[in-house]
């Protein structure tokens, strides 16, 4: 066996031939395959490159090519590049930049958790950042994790605040991309708007309304009538929102389409009688006072 320790919360272990992190003595995770790393250098002098999260959206069969890479690897190696990755990533302040979000956001809330005042502080600092300028994937991720929780109430309203318009920037960019050809993007199309939804819901936000209003006449009616057939017939798991306040939010959405939006006004009608006359079916109504949501 191997030891290797970051610093007093943290050290990394060779054990049958598997990495493992510790954090305060405790089993963490075990690293699954060779984490990429990147010279703070390089990463800032790559455009439209501000993390690893990034660079492997971009470049999206990296995570393919270090698993090939580690078949071909011996243990002690990847053990010891791991090492280094870490020490680096520590040495420059838990730099977020330095590796995937999916290792730093639980790395850093167990280590602050652990006591680590260092981590403590770069944890709701890189909770900010990556929500309000991260990618689409990385806000997502932070949202099913209920990363969002550990900000306090004046936080989180500041944040969700300073991130809606780059949230509907990113968004609007993401949907022109998609739109067009709907049926063969159904699933992106989906996820971006369960996140703009599970943010209004669940943080009483207007995201899905700020993103209607700053699309153009010609992509509005696209996403509207996507957005309602999906609210009609969704796939709901995992969150659970109140009953009510979905009901209330879609007779809302359903008001401002209609009263903003006459381009779309006759597909709504539609849909609203069936709505309002309990005809069409929103989810099933034996759902005991909730719906799972995202």
């Amino acid at each position: 066996m191997l030891d290797y320790t970051i610093n007093s919360f943290l050290k990394l272990r060779l054990e049958n031939g598997r990495t493992n992190i510790y954090v305060n003595n405790k089993l963490f995770m075990h690293c699954k395959y060779l984490l990429l790393s990147l010279p703070i250098e390089k990463i800032e002098n790559l455009e439209g490159i501000d993390s690893i999260d990034d660079f492997i959206e971009k470049n999206d069969n990296i995570i393919e090519i270090a698993n090939n890479i580690n078949l071909k690897i011996s243990p002690k190696t990847i053990f010891w590049a791991h090492c280094s990755n870490l020490q680096v990533w520590y040495e420059n302040g838990y730099n977020s930049g330095l590796i995937h979000s999916n290792l730093a956001f639980p790395l850093l809330k167990e280590l602050t958790m652990a006591g680590d005042k260092l981590a403590a502080s770069v944890f709701k600092d890189l909770l900010a950042k990556r929500f309000e300028k991260g990618n689409l994937k990385v806000k997502n991720y932070i949202l099913k994790n209920g990363y969002l929780n550990y900000l306090n109430k004046e936080e989180l309203s500041v944040l969700l605040t300073q991130a809606e318009s780059y949230f509907i920037k990113s968004g609007i960019l993401e949907l022109k991309k998609k739109i067009k050809f709907s049926l063969l993007n159904y699933r992106e199309i989906k996820e971006l708007i369960d996140l703009l939804l599970f943010i209004d819901l669940k943080y009483n936000q207007k995201y899905i309304f700020s993103m209607l209003h700053k699309l153009n006449r010609e992509l509005r009616p696209k996403f509207a009538r996507f957005l309602i057939l999906h609210l009609n017939y969704k796939e709901f798991n995992n969150y659970k929102i109140a009953y009510g306040r979905f009901i209330t939010y879609f007779e809302e959405l359903i008001a401002f389409l209609y009263n903003n939006y006459p381009e779309i006004s006759e597909f709504l009608r539609v849909i609203d009688s069936g709505f309002i006359n309990s005809n069409l079916s929103l989810d099933d109504r034996r759902s005991y006072g909730f719906v799972s949501y995202l």
